[in-house]
């Protein structure tokens, strides 16, 4: 194309007609912008396709974790709600008084209530978004802010474990001191131990009030605990469908 228009340049200004020779080389540099416009266009395009493609995968990877974070979350909450009707069956049986035939009752309570189940969840995707800076790539803007959100729950919700860890341990040392901890234990069946020989009971316990104080506060946990998965489960929920690519 480009000698096409040489030969026809070299002819005009053979035959003098200047006016034409520069309609003629104007034309040529149109077709070379125009050109160049065009494989910038068709460039453009294809970084613009590659970007989605690699959107559309991270979607893609985001949301399979978000589901598996669901279906551990849920497993969870089930064993928390566990742990909560225990400590609950415990704390309304405080008296001054108790009960003398609720000794093994009271073992299998306490041996609930010194079960912590804690709910991790895998980040490691999500991690290497914040990490390389991609959140900000996405063109989803509801999902980013549910992202930040979501950081912000993980958050206060290792504040909250961290707390009801700490309160079963202060009940093993509360139980240990003042009680059976071999009773409690062998009330699991997976401790395949007889109670102690020793006539020392747990059954006292729902008459302290240092006791009732450690079960009101693991029992105060868990009931944020409970509360913090039911958000989480929410912001899980709404960041799987904006992650569907």
């Amino acid at each position: 194309m480009i000698s096409f228009f040489r030969k026809i340049r070299q002819k005009l200004l053979q035959q003098n007609r200047v006016t034409r020779y520069l309609i003629y080389a104007i034309g040529e540099i149109a077709l070379v912008v125009i050109g160049i416009l065009l494989a910038l266009q068709v460039n453009n395009w294809n970084e613009k396709r590659k970007e989605r493609e690699k959107e559309i995968q991270l979607l893609t990877n985001l949301q399979v974790e978000f589901k598996d974070n669901l279906k551990d979350l849920d497993s969870v909450s089930v064993e928390v709600d566990k742990v909560i009707s225990a400590l609950e069956r415990m704390f309304n049986s405080f008296s001054k008084n108790p009960a003398t035939d609720m000794k093994d009752s009271v073992d299998s309570w306490i041996s609930s209530a010194l079960y912590s189940p804690n709910w991790k969840p895998s980040q490691y995707i999500l991690n290497s978004l914040t990490n390389s800076g991609s959140i900000t790539n996405l063109t989803n803007d509801r999902l980013k802010l549910l992202l930040y959100q979501w950081s912000r729950q993980q958050n206060e919700m290792l504040e909250v474990q961290s707390r009801t860890e700490k309160t079963g341990e202060e009940i093993i040392f509360y139980v240990k001191e003042f009680g059976s901890l071999r009773n409690v234990d062998t009330s699991n069946p997976t401790f395949n131990y007889n109670p102690s020989k020793l006539e020392i009971s747990n059954n006292h316990l729902l008459s302290d009030a240092q006791f009732e104080n450690l079960i009101d506060d693991k029992l105060y946990m868990y009931k944020n605990t409970k509360r913090w998965l039911v958000a989480s489960k929410e912001t899980l929920i709404q960041m799987i469908e904006e992650s569907n690519p």
